[in-house]
């Protein structure tokens, strides 16, 4: 225990004795993410909030008050005000996008012309004219389009759709946890992998392209406290790394969801951080150990690099699941499989379905895979041809 406790000691010195390593894996991650998704939520807020300007030919009564009605309805506003407009059509489309965002001409007498039933080529017309480079102009057109379509339904249908009741059944908190329990997983499986990547071949195949290996393996540490020490350093290191930008991530992901970071810290109680914690931990030996085994086979840190692409697309490609069915109903045999178990508990999590059984299941597969790794990449270590490529 006390040689591994060396090694670790010897691994956390040449980490945090780099203060540009420190900088670039532990600090900026986080930071960075936190500042950009807080923009983007920003932008999309913004973008959503703005009451965009349509100019109106030939204005109809009848389209007014049903626009009105809706706005009423929803507290004030559709997104859209609509601005009776007179001169040349030709003069008006040109101020698109200027003047105002989007140009709505109806029919003279449209509203006189409204008969229900009435052949398509007899009925009146509405022109909407936008300008689909510029952003605002297209949503005005959007928001429009949406507004005639639900006047024209309400007038010729037969029957209302959630007019009176009927909806969403879920809550707030409920719709939150669910975008949550899509998104997270991925994003945090890819944080621990970037983490990991930016430190395990370093420490292994960085040894043996310095040349600095061979003085590891004459030293009276054995082999197989070599391998757990600089795995445990490695998962220290790579977690510190993942937990900064996941801080970042979690703290700015409220602003892209519409929601508050209180919210989003309420909505989960200790036990559950407790288990996402562990989760987090277990993935972090898991791909410490994978890319440790891949490093062990590489000459240099680019070759090792190289190496770990195509792992790390598969578990990327495990990470898009919680994305594509988000938190599945799978069996219990399915959380022994590795990585995607870390994910479907992630999911459970974030989705306020978290099963106990589930977790502890996934932590023991972890654990054995764990130990297996770790065992493979000491025999590694013991074999002079791997470690020294001859």
């Amino acid at each position: 225990m006390r040689n591994v406790l060396t090694v670790m000691r010897k691994e956390f010195a040449r980490f945090f004795g780099d203060k540009r390593l420190v900088l670039g894996t532990l600090l900026l991650p986080g930071l960075l993410i936190f500042v950009l998704y807080t923009i983007m939520g920003t932008a999309f807020s913004d973008t959503g909030s703005e009451v965009r300007s349509v100019a109106v030919v030939n204005p109809s009564a009848a389209f007014s008050a049903y626009a009105d009605a809706l706005a009423d309805a929803a507290g004030g506003s559709v997104g859209v005000s609509f601005t009776e407009a007179e001169g040349d059509i030709e003069e008006l489309k040109a101020e698109v996008g200027n003047s105002f965002d989007a140009l709505a001409v109806f029919d003279e007498d449209f509203d006189e012309r409204l008969e229900p039933g009435a052949p398509v080529l007899s009925r009146p017309n509405v022109a909407v004219y936008y300008d689909s480079a510029d952003t605002a102009s297209l949503a005005a057109y959007n928001l429009t389009v949406q507004l005639l379509q639900g006047w024209q339904e309400s007038v010729s249908g037969i029957f209302n759709v959630n007019f009176t009741a009927g909806g969403d059944l879920s809550t707030a908190e409920e719709a939150r946890a669910s975008y949550y329990a899509m998104l997270l997983p991925f994003l945090i499986l890819t944080l621990l992998y970037s983490a990991c990547m930016g430190l395990a071949p370093e420490s292994i195949a960085g040894e043996k392209e310095r040349g600095t290996i061979a003085t590891l393996l004459v030293t009276p540490v054995k082999r197989g406290e070599l391998v757990v020490g600089k795995v445990l350093s490695l998962s220290a290191l790579s977690a510190l790394s993942a937990i900064s930008s996941f801080i970042g991530t979690f703290l700015s992901l409220p602003r892209l969801a519409g929601g508050s970071i209180g919210e989003a810290l309420s909505a989960y109680s200790f036990g559950q951080y407790a288990a996402l914690l562990a989760v987090m931990l277990s993935a972090v030996l898991l791909i410490v150990s994978l890319i440790s085994i891949v490093s062990a086979y590489a000459r240099t840190v680019k070759e090792a690099s190289a190496y770990a692409v195509p792992l790390m697309i598969i578990v990327m490609l495990v990470g898009l699941s919680s994305m594509i069915f988000g938190a599945a109903d799978v069996p219990a045999a399915a959380f022994v499989i590795p990585v995607y178990n870390c994910v479907q508990v992630l999911a459970e999590i974030f989705s306020m379905n978290f099963s106990a059984a589930h977790l502890f299941i996934a932590l023991g597969a972890n654990l054995v895979w764990i130990s297996l790794l770790v065992w493979v990449l000491a025999r590694m270590f013991r074999s002079e041809k791997v470690i020294f490529n001859c």
